[in-house]
């Protein structure tokens, strides 16, 4: 049974989050970088590396180390999208995301919480297989740091207790969850040690047979039981037959500048239309108003084009379609409210000295995912129900998930994505657009103000750590009589993690200011 005791004794890793602009932002030169949401887990990639792995290492070390410290966010449970460029030259990806089981069959009364919101869980098979066809060191020394962190505890940061304590009333419905995530019907609050002995042997079986037992042996079979007696979709031969699949490449250029993202499940593409329409206005020199409704210009066409992705997804990286788009006026819609809801996923970056860099992102979906906890201690992420809606029988979890790198000349200049629903597209075009046309520095660039357009309004990111160029900014935007929403919650557009390598071939890395992340140390 997990423990978790009131304790400052351990709280040095909290010393990244100082509250003034750019505290987090790591901005000295390294041979390597790891951007991450976690410090622990920036720790450990960074380790991994200075140990003499490569950021293949760094990066499967980092990510199981968030599955222990940041479990509302990702895990073991989930799916998994990445985006990698190999010194070589080779860029790859690969599709990990999760898979509705095959006797699955939708119902009215469906939710995105509880066994029958369960697929079959993509992220592990997909870490090890990126691992094993590129890493250096072993599997078991890249995932000694987060076994360790399993069974030893860690300190619990505040945006994590607080979306623990958010689920309080999910987690008690769930016996399985509120065995392995409370205390005394309580969850942990910040700055208390959290301990995962029974996620920790999970680890372990894992880093002895890659993966074998969580797929094929006796995790799998445990798994499917337990949801089996709960109600829900998920066999052992759904679990067997997963596989983590190659990703579509798409493929487009901005301002000189080479987009490289990933196809459905992915929302790469929408990314790489976002910028193309962004490619027809000017916007190094026009005023911050003027280009944050660019920005929302482009956000409502884009999104609006969501309807092609499944059966026209070459259609909205094809310039000429951003061109004859960008004249339209017929589009009226953008995103629903449904879509602005916020609050999970993680996304993780890793370069190393050799030139090799990888760009991921893992999510459970919603925060803590189903709300069931594995018997291996690990929570499975939502795949069918309302969050997705309309899923079918042996269908992949689509989502706004879209890892991307940025090249010039042929190298790897940034690489870069977000959690955070459906904030993640234009976070990461906002940021990819502020570092190329406004030519600001990478955690500038993180800082600065975002927009995110809804139906009948511009919601317009406004709080005390926000980098505005021009203070005027919101007026203006309310002398054009456009409907304007300020948020003053943070960490409502998006978390961005990036990283980028210099005209030397070193690295500096950022994590985004809003979030509890880190970027090197």
């Amino acid at each position: 049974m997990k423990r978790f005791f009131p304790s400052l004794r351990h709280l040095l890793c909290l010393s990244f989050m100082s509250s003034s602009l750019f505290a987090q932002q790591k901005t000295d030169t390294a041979r390597f970088m790891v951007a991450a949401a976690h410090p622990l887990a920036t720790k450990a990639g960074m380790d991994i590396m200075a140990r003499g792995g490569n950021a293949f290492d760094a990066i499967t070390a980092s990510a199981f180390m968030l599955s222990v410290v940041e479990p509302t966010m990702s895990g073991l449970g989930g799916r998994l999208q990445t985006i990698y460029r190999k010194a070589s030259g080779e860029t790859g990806g690969i599709d990990a995301t999760t898979q509705v089981p095959a006797s699955y069959k939708p119902t009215q009364k469906e939710e995105e919480d509880g066994f029958g919101a369960a697929g079959v869980p993509g992220m592990v098979k997909g870490i090890i297989e990126l691992h094993s066809k590129n890493g250096k060191l072993p599997l078991k020394t890249v995932m000694a740091p987060a076994i360790q962190t399993a069974q030893e505890g860690f300190i619990v940061l505040k945006d994590e207790a607080s979306r623990m304590a958010s689920a309080i009333k999910e987690i008690r419905r769930f016996p399985s969850t509120a065995k392995h995530f409370l205390i005394n019907d309580s969850s942990p609050i910040a700055g208390s040690r959290f301990q995962q002995p029974v996620l920790a042997k999970t680890l372990q079986r894992i880093a002895k047979d890659k993966g074998k037992s969580f797929y094929y042996g006796g995790e799998a079979r445990t798994l499917a039981s337990e949801i089996s007696k709960g109600g829900g979709y998920l066999t052992y031969n759904d679990i067997m037959a997963y596989t983590a699949n190659p990703a579509k490449l798409l493929r487009g250029s901005y301002r000189g500048y080479e987009i490289i993202g990933l196809g459905m499940p992915s929302y790469g593409a929408i990314v790489i239309e976002m910028l193309h329409l962004l490619e027809q206005q000017p916007l190094d020199t026009c005023s911050e108003a003027v280009y944050l409704i660019h920005q929302a210009n482009a956000h409502k066409k884009a999104y609006d084009d969501r309807k092609f992705l499944r059966k026209e997804e070459e259609k909205l990286i094809d310039k000429s379609f951003a061109a004859s788009r960008w004249k339209d006026e017929t589009t009226t819609s953008a995103a629903s409210p449904e879509d602005a809801r916020n609050g999970h996923t993680t996304h993780l970056v890793a370069s190393d000295e050799d030139g090799n860099v990888v760009s991921l992102t893992q999510s459970l979906g919603p925060v803590m995912g189903s709300k069931i906890t594995a018997p291996g201690g690990f929570l499975l992420a939502t795949s069918m129900g309302p969050y997705l809606s309309n899923m079918r029988a042996g269908e992949r979890a689509a989502s706004h998930i879209a890892p991307i790198l940025v090249l010039k000349d042929g190298v790897p200049v940034l690489a870069l994505g977000a959690a955070g629903g459906a904030r993640i597209v234009p976070a990461v075009v906002q940021v990819i657009s502020r570092f190329i046309d406004r030519q600001l520095p990478l955690e500038k660039a993180l800082a600065a103000a975002r927009v995110f357009q809804l139906e009948k309004s511009l919601q317009v990111e406004n709080h005390k750590e926000i980098l505005w160029e021009d203070l005027k900014t919101l007026q203006l935007l309310r002398q054009q009589k456009i409907p304007v929403t300020e948020v003053r919650q943070t960490a409502q557009f998006g978390r961005v993690h990036a990283i980028q390598r210099l005209p030397n071939g070193e690295w500096i890395g950022a994590a985004d200011p809003d979030w509890s992340g880190s970027a090197g140390q």
